[in-house]
């Protein structure tokens, strides 16, 4: 693994517990599904510059093939290269607890008299919201939209699972042999 030198060599400053309880906390509050990774690296490598991008990615890429929630896991790597244990346990409390809480309000709300006719329209507005998020966000973890073909790969696939209802292992599958062949043809 790398250290956490930046472009001139210098290492960031390790910030304070408090430091990191405001970071992570606000990541928790104004953060929610796939674009929570946007979030991490807007507050923690753009604004604080606490992480090099590649350290970022490569966080992100661990977290991604470890069991658990990708987020989670996200929070509990950074948390831990900032400040060890008692980092990786804040980071983690500060990003679940605040939507656990939220939800708990809003079960009991619905449980006591929340009109039915609202449920609805909200979870079908905070789904959307929830696919924009984590569209914009994979499209700013990489750097913009320059690659054209893997979005088009992704299209492919979000067609064939969102719009055809293909079961998902077969729209993966028809997103495989073009992604193995840009691959094959970028490295020759």
């Amino acid at each position: 693994m790398s250290d956490a030198r930046g472009p001139g060599g210098a290492l960031p400053p390790r910030p304070a517990l408090a430091e990191m309880l405001r970071a992570f906390l606000w990541i928790g509050l104004a953060s929610f599904g796939g674009g929570r990774a946007a979030y991490f690296q807007e507050a923690l490598v753009l604004r604080r510059r606490w992480f090099p991008v590649d350290e970022f990615l490569e966080a992100l890429a661990l977290s991604q093939v470890l069991p658990g929630p990708v987020v989670g896991n996200l929070a509990a790597i950074l948390g831990y290269r900032l400040r060890g244990w008692a980092g990786a346990a804040l980071a983690v409390a500060c990003l679940t607890l605040p939507g656990a809480i939220l939800i708990l309000a809003l079960g009991s709300l619905y449980f006591h008299g929340l009109p039915t006719a609202l449920v609805g329209p909200v979870g079908r507005g905070v789904s959307a919201a929830s696919v924009g998020i984590a569209v914009a966000a994979t499209v700013k973890l990489r750097g913009g939209v320059r690659e054209v073909p893997e979005y088009a790969i992704a299209a492919l696939v979000f067609v064939a699972f969102g719009l055809l209802h293909w079961p998902i292992h077969w729209a993966l599958a028809a997103g495989l042999p073009p992604a193995l062949l840009l691959a094959w043809w970028r490295q020759a």
